[in-house]
């Protein structure tokens, strides 16, 4: 074999195990990366979740405030009719007594003036 090709053959086997241990060291440094993005896959699952059951407790919270809020609304407008109601049937009672007062004084009167 010439001189040449031993020692082109020399320099393929170097740089083919150049490359070798070159691709070995980028596979490690790939599965490393791949390991620490699995993990940090897994956190923000576990972070996600709670985030989530997090949420649905405040939803559940705020759903079940929005409803005692409605119903101290509606309770409230049953009040203010209610009270309408009242206020228009205590003006009514008041004037029916001022006026059965009116009529019982001169009605009085008018008996007072008979007796004499």
């Amino acid at each position: 074999m010439p001189a040449g090709l031993a020692a082109c053959d020399d320099r393929c086997v170097v740089y083919g195990a150049r490359e070798r241990r070159e691709a070995i060291r980028q596979l490690a440094e790939l599965r490393r990366r791949l390991a620490a993005a699995e993990t940090a896959l897994e956190e923000a699952h576990a972070a996600r979740k709670h985030a989530e059951e997090t949420y649905d407790a405040a939803a559940d919270r705020f759903g079940a405030a929005e409803a005692a809020l409605d119903a101290a609304r509606e309770d409230r407008a049953q009040a203010r009719t209610a009270r309408y109601a009242a206020r228009q049937a205590h003006e009514r009672a008041s004037t029916a007594v001022d006026r059965l007062q009116r009529r019982v004084r001169e009605l009085s009167e008018r008996l007072d003036g008979m007796a004499e």
